[in-house]
C-alpha cells in the first residue's frame, strides 16, 4: 500500500464497478487518506458518488472515501458515449470489415 500512496499519479479505471469488501475499503481509505493534499489521483467510473456509497460496506467508510474522492475534484462528464459501440459501429462500415 506504500507504493499505492506515493505514486506520482494513482489512475483507479472502472472505480467500484463491483463492490468490496471491508478490507478492501479500509486499504482503499488507507491510501487516499495518505495522498490527501500531497498526491493527484485520477479516478475512471461509469457511474458516480451515489453508486460509489452503494458499493461499499458501510456508510461511514462510505462517507469518508468518497468526500476524500470529492474534496477539491475536478469531474468530467463524458455523458453517455460509449466507445466500444461507437468503435464497434465504426469497424462494421468499413471496407475492409468482411475481409
Amino acid at each position: 500500500l506504500n507504493a499505492l500512496s506515493n505514486v506520482d499519479l494513482l489512475v483507479i479505471d472502472d472505480f467500484l464497478t463491483v463492490g468490496i469488501d471491508h478490507d478492501a475499503a479500509a486499504d482503499l481509505f488507507a491510501v487516499l487518506a495518505n495522498r490527501d493534499h500531497r498526491l493527484p489521483t485520477m479516478i475512471a467510473s461509469q457511474t458516480g458518488p451515489a453508486h460509489w456509497v452503494a458499493e461499499l460496506p458501510d456508510r461511514v467508510a462510505a462517507d469518508s472515501i468518497v468526500n476524500r474522492l470529492a474534496n477539491r475534484a475536478r469531474t468530467i462528464n463524458l455523458g453517455d458515449l460509449d466507445m466500444r459501440k461507437l468503435r464497434h459501429d465504426q469497424t462494421r462500415t468499413s471496407e475492409t470489415y468482411w475481409e
